[in-house]
């Protein structure tokens, strides 16, 4: 059996970067940059230890709202802002993050209770008013392109709501940070990850098997509900393959590793637009490639959580094949274990049980057979395949 050990900052960490890669955030690394600014912030404000922890957290995942459950509606919504922040909010609240729910919540208001929930002045968290403030100051910075010019530009656009939009104190305190030239290089996007690694927390906390479970069956949510042909696929695969896996003396030691696996697999298909995921008609080779590159980024995603690397193994080869045709490392059959065999077999029962927008969803007894004619010709595993059957 794996014993895991891994920081729940890390893992908080690298998922982010999945939801910055995602069709519906404004631009790659938002999550990222926002964090390091409100972070700079809070420790310049005497933020306490806990305090700023929580605002690391929250900038991670303040737009999170935006890929939840009606998260595509609410870009459809007159109340857009509101509804992204509370669904965000929502989801937040279910992962072991002390603090951070209401931050998500509130991070659009504003001093004047302009915003979305009419909170005024003090009324609004602080550590809401420092991440409403570093979301501007990034938006800004995007517009402005990043180039060095741009410091007035951006400083120009936060003065002119100071005082009625945002904290004159936090104001106080981000013209201070603003000039500083080690900030904006901490920004680049060469630089941003080491800069961001600098203020992660420093706790310890380790993630308990439930709290993982926690953590990845949000991000399941979050992935399934980009399409509406895919809306239980994960948390599918995940109950399968752990009744699959406990019927064997091999697997079941880790049975619940492959159903956190599992509910991450698909990971890397928040970087695949709605349009290429719900087309209806046959995919252009250009189209093929961007979809076939999710289990690359599931890959990339896992692969920055310290000991969560073998689990990213199970969890990105989902699309390999013994034949070594597979997508995207080509892996032979010498290098997938049994693991990492019933994940794709069981990945492509629970595909083909499910509705596609090119077609219905097949029998259990159909898809069976449809997997055994891929085990003839040489592309998934015989052995996996009798452990599925045997259930289904």
């Amino acid at each position: 059996m794996i014993e895991l050990s891994i920081r729940c900052a890390e893992l908080i960490r690298a998922l982010s970067l999945a939801l910055d890669l995602a069709e519906y955030t404004s631009y790659i690394n938002h999550g990222q940059r926002v964090t390091y600014i409100a972070t700079r912030l809070g420790r310049a404000a005497g933020l306490s230890v806990q305090a700023t922890e929580a605002l690391y957290f929250a900038g991670l995942l303040h737009d999170i709202g935006l890929l939840g459950a009606g998260g595509v509606r609410a870009m459809e919504d007159e109340h857009f802002v509101q509804a992204h922040a509370a669904i965000g909010s929502q989801l937040v609240s279910a992962l072991p993050l002390s603090g951070v729910s209401d931050l998500v919540k509130y991070h659009h208001e504003h001093l004047d209770g302009s915003g979305p929930f009419a909170l005024v002045g003090e009324g609004i968290p602080i550590g809401a008013r420092i991440l409403s403030l570093a979301d501007t100051i990034d938006n800004a910075l995007v517009t402005h392109r990043q180039t060095r010019a741009m410091v007035g530009q951006v400083c120009e656009v936060i003065e002119r709501g100071c005082g009625q939009l945002f904290d004159s104190d936090m104001c106080d305190l981000w013209r201070e940070l603003a000039k500083q030239e080690s900030f904006w290089l901490d920004l680049s996007e060469r630089n941003l990850s080491l800069a961001l690694s600098r203020l992660q927390p420093n706790s310890l906390h380790l993630v308990n098997s439930q709290e993982l479970k926690a953590i990845a069956g949000v991000f399941s949510e979050i992935i399934d509900c980009k399409s509406r042909f895919t809306q239980y696929h994960s948390q599918g695969l995940a109950e399968r393959i752990r009744v699959v896996a406990l019927t064997d003396a091999r697997l079941a030691p880790n049975a619940e590793l492959l159903y956190v696996a599992a509910l991450l697999h698909d990971v890397g298909k928040l970087a695949v637009p709605n349009a290429i995921l719900e087309k209806p008609s046959q995919l252009t080779p250009e189209e093929y490639a961007v979809v076939r590159a999710h289990v690359y980024y599931t890959k990339l995603v896992l692969r920055q959580v310290k000991g969560l690397e073998t689990l990213a193994e199970w969890a990105g080869n989902h699309h390999e094949r013994i034949d070594g045709r597979g997508y995207a490392d080509r892996l032979p059959a010498s290098k997938l274990g049994l693991e990492d065999r019933l994940m794709a077999v069981c990945d492509v029962y629970q595909a083909l049980v499910e509705e596609r927008p090119y077609r219905a969803g097949m029998s259990s007894r159909h898809a069976v057979e449809v997997i055994e004619s891929m085990v003839k010709s040489g592309g998934l595993c015989a052995e996996a395949t009798r452990l599925l059957a045997a259930l289904v």
